[in-house]
């Protein structure tokens, strides 16, 4: 049974979503972190390429830092501002070994590289000065195996799991062979799993007044984004939201979901992360998915627009209109790598564009992966984890993306988005329209990806004006009712 009363976070509609990799987007260069006691790499060559190859024992160590910290956020939340975000999504900042930080060591403490509690709390005051919320990444699946719960290097000074029978964490995990043979995520042994029903692994995270996820809300976050959320079991999201909920019942719970989340199934069964009582909503990957199909050829416009007519079919109305979508993340090869295949470096700009139209103005809240907006490229992990370097700017890319936040940034000014109704317009083999529509505003927006011209009609109402448009490409009027897009070119015109 849903509950009838669920709403996403109004926040979640609205704004702009940034997503920062911790280690690589800002030094504060007045910060000096501690001497770790782990095997570790501080790099003083912010921009070099990050340790990628297997040592001796091919393994991949993930060790070594470029001293990105909490500091330099809080230094360049004026430039965040100013490129228009309301929500930075940090990825994990726990004390952890590696430099991604998902093989948590201590649940409550800030990474010592990173900074500390202290500015983690400076950073949400000041971030919410500038109206900017602050997501935290739950990693709740899984620790690290050099951590205070399984301490499998004895590092730290308590008794681990791994260590001992005895010790107070030994029911979260789950031994074959006891201490060497576990389960793990994906097999890597780094990461062993945990059983998050056991009941004090539940009090610990959830249920304790100054449980994990309570201690950091009440720090200044605003929600969390829970890393493989398929993998979390119904009793822990159901008592994971009631932890929430109870401290900010604005605060957002968003889940990691490649799929449709209302299709998806798990632990032998159909889940319902939005039924009410578990998530606020998920990450969009059928968009992204679909908009790199359509741009690269691979679907028609009208494959596209089926795609998100069926997700707004499946997901509540409260959720369709605040999906998490992106483009890139630190999982994915970045968006203009992608989408500059085979293609020479102007096509590539131009496909991008036509990437941002539909990004920015389809329902949900647009993210961008920390650099995106300045057109750093990569690949896979870890190039696409390379250091943030606005020097190195390519000024095109980054003056189409102020242009294009700006342009919805005036259209919530004008219209409230909550919900702003959406219909898939006409689609053919290698075009898509579509319409938002409101009060007192509407857009219009059509992308031709195809080679060939397309016509768009205004279908202006009576008494109705063009009060201002965003192109790329090849765009003119026809005649006074219609436009033409020319090859790869595309348009969002707001209506009045």
């Amino acid at each position: 049974m849903s509950d009838s009363t669920f709403r996403c976070p109004s926040w979640l509609s609205t704004g702009v979503m940034y997503q920062i990799f911790p280690d690589r987007f800002a030094r504060g260069n007045d910060y000096v972190p501690p001497k770790m006691n782990k095997e570790y790499r501080l790099r003083d060559d912010w921009g070099g390429t990050p340790d990628h190859l297997p040592d001796a024992d091919g393994i991949v160590q993930n060790n070594d830092f470029f001293g990105g910290n909490l500091m330099g956020i809080v230094e360049r939340l004026p430039y965040l501002a100013d490129l228009g975000v309301t929500v930075i999504y940090l990825n994990p900042i726990f004390e952890a070994y590696s430099n991604h930080r998902y093989d948590t060591a201590d649940y409550m403490s800030i990474d010592p590289l990173l900074g500390s509690e202290k500015d983690f709390i400076l950073l949400c005051k000041r971030a919410k000065e500038l109206g900017i919320r602050i997501l935290l990444d739950g990693v709740f699946n899984h620790t690290g195996s050099d951590s205070i719960y399984f301490n499998k290097k004895g590092r730290y000074p308590g008794i681990g799991a791994y260590q001992s029978k005895e010790s107070p964490y030994f029911p979260w995990y789950r031994f074959q062979d006891y201490p060497d043979r576990y389960e793990s995520w994906w097999g890597i042994d780094t990461l062993p799993s945990v059983y998050e029903d056991e009941p004090s692994y539940m009090d610990f995270i959830l249920r304790k007044e100054d449980s994990v996820i309570r201690h950091w809300l009440r720090c200044g976050a605003s929600g969390y984004r829970l890393d493989v959320v398929d993998e979390l079991p119904d009793v822990f999201l159901d008592a994971l939201r009631i932890a929430v909920k109870s401290v900010n019942d604005d605060a957002a719970i968003i889940g990691e979901v490649w799929e449709d989340a209302s299709t998806k199934i798990s632990y032998g069964q159909k889940r319902r992360y939005l039924d009410g009582r578990q998530l606020d909503s998920v990450m969009n990957y059928p968009l992204r998915t679909g908009i790199l199909d359509f741009l690269k050829g691979r679907n028609k416009g009208t494959e596209f627009a089926a795609i998100i007519d069926q997700l707004k079919s499946n997901y509540p109305e409260t959720v369709f209109y605040g999906l998490m979508n992106f483009l890139s993340t630190h999982d994915t090869p970045r968006i203009l790598t992608v989408l500059s295949e085979d293609e020479t470096q102007e096509e590539g700009r131009q496909i991008l564009y036509l990437a941002l139209l539909l990004w920015a103005f389809l329902p949900g809240i647009p993210c961008i992966y920390y650099g995106d907006e300045i057109g750093m490229t990569g690949g896979k992990d870890p190039f696409n984890r390379m250091c943030f370097q606005p020097e190195l700017a390519d000024r095109t890319i980054q003056g189409f993306y102020k242009r294009i936040l700006a342009f919805r940034k005036a259209t919530e000014s004008l219209e409230e988005y909550v919900p702003q109704s959406y219909r898939s317009g006409n689609a053919n083999d290698g075009f898509f329209s579509f319409h938002r529509e409101g009060s007192h505003c509407r857009i219009l927006a059509g992308v031709n990806a195809g080679d060939e011209p397309v016509f768009l009609p205004l279908d202006l109402r009576e008494g109705e004006t063009i009060s201002d448009f965003i192109i790329c490409g090849d765009v003119s009027f026809s005649d006074l009712t219609t436009y033409r897009l020319g090859r790869r070119s595309g348009i969002v015109v707001r209506i009045e």
